[in-house]
């Protein structure tokens, strides 16, 4: 359990404020679902935030709130909100909506938050069913106005994702939570995304997931491979995946991503590296590794020395729209270089404008996703030997 922070005990910020607090629609505006099978009661726990600002929790009918300390600070209590500090979160803290939704300033979710404070910081922890958690996650990461099979593709590859991290990390007994709500992991912004398309995907596909010898799949997508994706081994040099090969893919041409170019000047390239690896001198020359057109590693000759790292690593290094892709030819000039490149993103798995293109040709989602991970199968969350794999949600509480 969480460390006892005594320094705080004489010091009670908590704020309990009364009334009706809402910024969405009644509760029979929200899209109607219909999960009934024994997935829907696996739930997931998603990190919102971490850091040491207030965090507001309320719900328009109330909220109830719990301390589930030994020594408890807070009795079981309905409250409009409360305002959460380190100094009030010494013990974790169960916050549920009375009915309806939850807020989390502002923002309304499904499910309930726990509150957890470790080294001054407050960890906002949202419980959640998994399927309900896809109805925003979906949205999150495809247009919900692309064609439906594009979207129950997506649907799939997220809840696999999910699945295989839920085996992954519960099995090592992992910390509070199972992911995050951003880009390391699958965006994640609550109610106010959902969308009616995308939420008639995730429950038209309800409990499938993408399986190779019989174990939920780690389903890497990306928005648009620029013509080709790669093995996974090359962008991440982990184990090879054997599910996860390289395709050419002509689909994705409609994509405002297919094409780009931009510059990079060597005090920028300099600048950006030193922050995460100390002194560079004075940028001598750049080589760019490559495989099946795309970098896997780069290797930076400077006046200190020299710098190897993989490509992703550089890639990441700059601002998203920066470079955009691993795929791009590079060009010497006496500033820098002009890279002119292909597609955004790893380009590993599901390219996702390349789904919508599939789906455009009159593609179902199941050839789609057979499509980009080889070798796959679509099975159902009920088989009992995969749901004998799922850990159940840990009570940290």
């Amino acid at each position: 359990m969480l460390p006892r922070y005594r320094q705080y005990y004489a010091v009670c910020l908590l704020t309990l404020l009364c009334g009706v607090l809402s910024c969405v629609s009644a509760d029979n505006s929200l899209p109607k679902k219909n999960f009934t099978r024994k997935h829907d009661d696996l739930y997931v726990r998603i990190l919102l935030s971490c850091a040491r600002d207030p965090v507001t929790i309320a719900s328009r009918n109330g909220i109830r709130i719990s301390d589930k300390g030994p020594d408890a600070r807070l009795s079981d209590r309905v409250a409009g909100s409360i305002v959460i500090v380190p100094e009030t979160a010494v013990n974790p803290i169960l916050v549920e909506p009375v009915a309806a939704f939850i807020e989390i300033n502002g923002r309304p979710f499904r499910g309930s938050i726990e509150v957890h404070q470790r080294n001054s910081l407050i960890y906002i922890i949202n419980t959640v069913k998994l399927d309900e958690y896809l109805l925003s996650v979906v949205p999150g990461e495809i247009p919900a106005n692309w064609e439906g099979e594009a979207l129950k593709a997506q649907a799939v590859a997220a809840r696999t994702y999910i699945y295989y991290h839920l085996i992954e990390n519960r099995g090592r007994g992992a910390g509070l939570y199972d992911l995050d709500a951003g880009i390391n992991a699958q965006v994640y912004r609550g109610i106010a995304v959902e969308r009616p398309e995308t939420s008639n995907a995730v429950m038209k596909t309800a409990g499938e997931i993408l399986v190779y010898k019989n174990m939920p799949i780690i389903s890497y997508f990306h928005s648009t491979c620029g013509g080709k994706t790669i093995d996974g081994k090359y962008v991440w040099h982990r184990n090879d995946l054997e599910y996860l090969r390289g395709v050419t893919c002509d689909y994705c041409r409609d994509s405002t991503k297919y094409a780009w170019e931009t510059q990079l000047t060597l005090e920028e390239m300099k600048s950006i590296l030193q922050k995460k690896y100390g002194p560079i001198g004075a940028i001598n020359s750049i080589n760019f590794k490559k495989k099946e057109g795309r970098v896997i590693d780069v290797t930076v000759m400077h006046a200190n020395g020299s710098l190897t790292i993989s490509g992703n690593t550089f890639r990441l290094l700059f601002p998203d729209d920066k470079i955009r892709s691993l795929y791009f030819t590079s060009k010497k000039i006496s500033s820098g270089l002009i890279l002119t490149g292909h597609g955004w993103g790893h380009g590993v798995g599901m390219c996702q404008w390349g789904a919508r293109g599939l789906a455009k040709k009159g593609h179902s989602y199941k050839n789609i996703l057979k499509f980009y991970y080889t070798n796959v199968a679509i099975a159902s969350i009920e088989n009992a030997d995969l749901a004998s794999k799922i850990i159940p949600c840990p009570d940290y509480l």
